[in-house]
This record gives structure tokens, sequence and C-alpha cells, in this order.
């Protein structure tokens, strides 16, 4: 098993390289999109506003109670 760069076009997934397969050899294939950097704004997600703290922190503190609680029975 190995990793394949393909360009889908009209229908057809075509390899960037040759395969080496036997002609008629069949063979499964799983297809994953390849991440698109233009529609993600890394440094816009790494950051956190206050509201996104203070509900972290509180479900933290929350988590970390009930876990107390279940080390105390």
């Amino acid at each position: 098993m190995h990793t394949i760069d393909a360009e889908y076009e009209g229908g057809v997934l075509r390899p960037r390289k040759p395969l080496r397969l036997r002609p008629g050899e069949q063979v499964r294939i799983i297809v994953m999109r390849r991440t698109d950097p233009a529609r993600w704004d890394l440094e816009r997600l790494g950051r956190t506003g206050a509201e996104e703290e203070t509900l972290a922190e509180a479900g933290l503190g929350a988590w970390t109670d009930s876990l107390d609680t279940e080390d105390r029975r």
C-alpha cells in the first residue's frame, strides 16, 4: 500500500506519476482531499478570545471536580 497524488478531471482520477501496476490489475482506492491553504486562516484559528478561554477554563474546572469526586468514592 502506498500514497499517490492524483488529479480529478472530467470524471477521471489521473495519477501525477506512473504507477507500477500490471495491465488489468485491480486496486482499491481511498480518496482524501488535500487541504487547501487558501481556505484556512491558521493564524485566526489559532487565536482564542476571552470568551473561549473562560469557557475552556470552566469546562476544565468542572472536569477536575468530577474526577476529584470519583476519587473520593
